[in-house]
């Protein structure tokens, strides 16, 4: 009797670590994701927000376009404004919808008869979209029904000690998977590297910029192969965007 009560204290004390050691671990992963949500201006500031407007340059060769590539989102509807240069050194200014890949295409302000070629260019232009918005809005990630990311520890990386985050998103509001590893500052959260599980370049955040709205997002990223670099020369979160914006040239 007494050998089977002796089992029975130390199962449940095995429990008990257990479940101590999970809530500590929930605890944790909570603390961090707040820390990353403050570090950017509050989770309340990013979801109350609903129009951006940022250009991106860099991040290695496109097929499509070439140069500074200009963006007006209406993240709540999904509407966009896409404005570039092709390779092929014409004009495009692209009205879509983020959500439903569909919409207007202009050539050198010459709207696209052509439904097959309009389609096959707002796919391209879709996803250099999320090409280029999943970094500036990298730390929004940890949004939705979809993501789950875990706090593996911390790592040394050359004389900086880093928070690391294993980050995984199916689906972001910017539509983009999100998948690897965020090395965060523990005492600030903010994200100060960024390793993709699909891309073997580590990005070094360079810069941070106030883009109103009381956020605060990283608009300059340092790629192992400088030829990959991102900037984000505009960045801004804006409180009106003109109705036409979204559906006329």
């Amino acid at each position: 009797m007494m050998r089977n009560f002796t089992k029975i204290k130390l199962n449940l004390s095995f429990m008990l670590l257990a479940s101590t050691a999970i809530a500590f671990g929930q605890d944790l992963q909570t603390g961090i994701a707040d820390k990353v949500w403050e570090a950017i201006g509050g989770k309340d500031n990013w979801q109350n927000a609903r129009y951006f407007m940022f250009s991106c340059i860099g991040g290695g060769t496109s097929s499509f376009v070439q140069g500074e590539r200009k963006y007006l989102w209406d993240k709540q509807q999904g509407y966009c404004r896409f404005e570039g240069i092709s390779t092929d050194d014409e004009s495009v200014i692209a009205l879509f919808n983020i959500k439903t890949n569909e919409g207007t295409v202009y050539i050198n302000g010459e709207e696209l008869s052509n439904p097959k070629t309009s389609a096959d260019v707002i796919k391209e232009v879709a996803a250099e979209f999320e090409r280029d918005a999943y970094l500036l809005f990298l730390p929004t990630a940890l949004e939705g029904n979809q993501v789950s990311f875990t706090v593996t520890g911390e790592k040394l990386v050359g004389s900086q000690r880093f928070t690391v985050v294993n980050l995984k998103n199916h689906k972001t509001s910017f539509e983009a998977a999100v998948e690897g590893q965020l090395y965060l500052d523990a005492q600030t959260g903010r994200v100060l590297q960024w390793q993709s599980h699909d891309d073997q370049n580590r990005f070094a955040v360079g810069g941070f910029k106030d883009i109103g709205g009381g956020l605060v997002l990283p608009t300059r990223f340092t790629a192992d192969d400088t030829t990959h670099n991102i900037t984000y020369p505009i960045a801004a979160a804006l409180v009106n965007i003109e109705a036409q914006k979204f559906n006329k040239p």
